[in-house]
């Protein structure tokens, strides 16, 4: 009986030896790429109402990403206005969103520290593409009122670069709405909502508290004597 029950700790601790190195590699592996070059804008804090337009450059001069503010009625109106984001890649973007039952494409509202990578990514479209707040009820959109952290992905040629916008949207009829910030990540980094230095990880850093609490937790089991047992 006691060296059947030996027996069975061991395999437990073997297995969470391989769990808690699993866990370390992996918060690691996300360290390393996580201390690539992050670009951030810095404050812009731009208003769009009343029609307005404008782009933000990426990597390169055809790499942007584009907000719009627009109106079914006359763009002094102040109502029906609507609020729509697009990003524009050399060789390809995506937009983290989702459309709903009438087809509307709609960008998703992200926590800050949700890595950009691990959202659903729907092909940027033409005009309007997606939208951030429409009168229309069928299209309502995720930021009516709200602010939150728009997720994209473009690639100029090279691989697949990730970044995140955050937007303030005003809660009237006419929802006019600000950028307050931008950032993406070179080629091969992941980056996080929010995320505006590979110092500045949340969820990286989550993770490998939780791998360092798994080994140090491991190390106090083993270092109980065998009388414990």
């Amino acid at each position: 009986m006691k060296a059947l029950r030996y027996g069975s700790a061991s395999i437990s601790n073997s297995r969470w030896l391989a769990y808690t190195s699993a866990g370390v590699a992996s918060a690691f592996a996300a360290a390393n790429s996580a201390e690539a070059t992050i670009h951030y804008s810095g404050p812009i804090h731009r208003n769009f109402k009343g029609c307005q337009a404008a782009n933000f450059r990426l990597d390169q001069p055809a790499d942007f990403i584009r907000l719009k503010h627009s109106s079914f009625l006359l763009c002094d109106s102040t109502f029906n206005g609507n609020a729509f984001f697009n990003v524009a890649g050399i060789a390809g973007a995506s937009i983290a969103g989702f459309r709903n039952d009438y087809g509307c494409l709609s960008a998703s509202n992200l926590k800050r520290g949700q890595l950009i990578s691990s959202r659903p990514l729907l092909p940027a479209q033409p005009w309007p593409s997606a939208n951030l707040a429409w009168r229309d009820f069928n299209c309502p959109g995720q930021f009516r009122g709200r602010t939150g952290f728009i997720g994209f992905k473009f690639n100029d040629g090279s691989g697949d670069q990730y970044g995140w916008a955050r937007v303030q949207v005003g809660g009237s009829h006419n929802f006019p709405f600000k950028l307050i910030d931008y950032a993406y990540g070179d080629v091969g980094d992941t980056i996080g909502a929010g995320q505006k230095s590979g110092h500045d990880k949340p969820e990286l850093e989550s993770l490998g508290g939780l791998a360092l609490g798994a080994i140090g937790l491991l190390a106090w089991r083993k270092s109980r004597p065998q009388a414990a047992h």
